[in-house]
């Protein structure tokens, strides 16, 4: 069974809880997250000790970014909860871990079966990418280096939740309704978009905490807020089933 958890930030007991709760094996099961492992919540190192530990795999996160330009430098450290994974023995190696985590993903699925095809994303998709497969591979071929981190495609799919149809984002984490217009929740012009296609892929996506766990036809959201106390979602690929687990109620920083 494939699983696909939402951000996970830090919340390592909420972790441990999900796998209990939906028996994983490593040996027969597979965990995806949709990036933001890390930060705000009470236990980053833990959390990435777990998800490893289990054969773990993500996409890259607007956390991950910040974390990786902290510790290489680029930029300052704000308030987080990343001392202990910064000051671990083994904060190189979890560097080099988050840096080659990809932009998105492509988990195939099984048409006899009717599993659909699936990309995961942090954030969203750019209305611009006409050809995902073709994005992905030009975007993976080059160096995961700052630059990359800081790069307008890695950008866009770590930060965005409303965009305009030219791939303008607007700053806005609240209500999907109560995006600036001209700019829509992106996955309003993927859902357009797929309309018009054959067999479209479903794209899985966290971030959006304050909009929680939402289905249009070909979007799924999953970040349901754990770190905010609101509970860890996590989604069964083959048997298109959600499952939830409640949240410890960790109060996170945010300034």
């Amino acid at each position: 069974m494939r699983w696909i958890a939402g951000d996970l930030q830090g919340c390592a007991r909420e972790l441990e809880d999900l796998l209990e709760t939906i028996r994983f094996d490593r040996g027969r099961d597979e965990l995806w997250t949709t990036g933001d492992l890390i930060n705000r919540g009470p236990d980053s190192l833990r959390t990435l000790e777990i998800w490893r530990d289990v054969g773990g795999r993500s996409v890259v996160g607007n956390h991950e970014v910040y974390a990786l330009l902290a510790h290489s430098g680029r930029v300052r450290r704000k308030s987080d909860t990343l001392d202990a994974l910064f000051a671990s023995a083994d904060v190189d190696a979890w560097m080099s871990r988050l840096r080659a985590l990809p932009m998105m993903a492509f988990l195939p699925g099984d048409r006899a079966a009717k599993v659909r095809d699936v990309w995961v994303v942090h954030g969203g998709i750019d209305p611009r990418w006409s050809d995902l497969h073709a994005v992905a591979a030009r975007v993976e071929a080059r160096t995961h280096d700052d630059a990359w981190l800081e790069s307008e495609e890695v950008s866009f799919s770590t930060r965005v939740r409303s965009s305009t149809a030219i791939g303008e984002c607007a700053k806005h984490d609240g209500a999907p309704e109560g995006c600036p217009p001209p700019s829509v929740p992106w996955n309003v012009l993927y859902d357009q978009r797929a309309a018009t296609l054959r067999d479209p892929a479903l794209v899985v996506h966290g971030h959006w905490a304050w909009r929680g766990h939402y289905r249009t036809k070909h979007v799924i959201g999953l970040d349901s807020g754990c770190v905010y106390g609101r509970g860890l979602t996590a989604w069964a690929m083959e048997e298109d089933r959600i499952v939830v687990v409640p949240s410890h109620g960790f109060a996170p920083r945010t300034d």
